[in-house]
């Protein structure tokens, strides 16, 4: 159930057009590799990110769009937290293959190595936001660009991510190669759309931030 909860959280899908929803129409890049050379210089640099982010929930059984918003903290290698301020408090956090949900002060932590399941959600999470989808065998993928962005699109190949995803967009800064928005999509026309603000580069976070406990 906890699980469940999860990808309904994070993960969810659609059918990908050519503008993709955007103002500015994307259209192929022309050279690749340059691209990825430069993806993963990027990648390689970033050791950290806080931001905030905002969270647009789209289901077909639904007219109006889920909201949420919260505050976003990712340290290398894997360490990840989502804390969802509102419209509920809750917060998920990914840290030293442990997977630990804080429901209004309810602490359940899973061991990560121990569920496959639990396994593939941290590696899409880590691999959509700190951009390490570059030769990812995971996923085949496409890269797409307009004036002010770059779009890969990732396509799942393992059956493990091909069973919870279709598709995933991720949105950079054309100038920073910063991840913007990712874009989860699932099935019956379900997605998820995570924007980031306030991004900050490489500041110093304590593994402290990462460690959730009962009051």
């Amino acid at each position: 159930m906890k699980i469940r909860l999860f990808l309904l959280y994070i993960l969810i899908c659609g059918f990908l057009g050519v503008t993709l929803g955007q103002q500015l129409e994307f259209v192929e890049v022309a050279d690749t590799i340059m691209l990825k050379q430069k993806l993963e210089a990027s990648s390689e640099f970033t050791n950290s990110i806080s931001s905030k982010f905002k969270q647009e929930k789209h289901l077909w059984m639904l007219k109006e769009t889920i909201i949420s918003s919260g505050e976003f903290l990712f340290k290398k290698p894997n360490s990840i937290k989502w804390q969802y301020n509102s419209p509920i408090l809750y917060t998920i956090s990914i840290h030293d293959n442990k997977f630990t949900i804080d429901n209004s002060g309810n602490v359940k932590t899973y061991d990560i190595q121990s569920n496959p399941l639990f396994k593939e959600i941290n590696n899409i999470i880590a691999t959509a936001i700190r951009g390490d989808f570059i030769n990812n065998p995971n996923f085949d993928s496409r890269f797409l660009s307009n004036d002010v962005q770059f779009l890969a699109i990732l396509i799942p190949v393992n059956k493990n991510v091909k069973s919870m995803l279709n598709i995933i967009e991720i949105y950079l800064n054309k100038s920073t190669l910063q991840v913007d928005k990712v874009i989860f999509r699932e099935a019956q026309d379900d997605y998820t759309v995570i924007s980031f603000e306030d991004k900050r580069i490489n500041e110093n976070i304590p593994n402290s931030d990462f460690i959730l406990s009962n009051p």
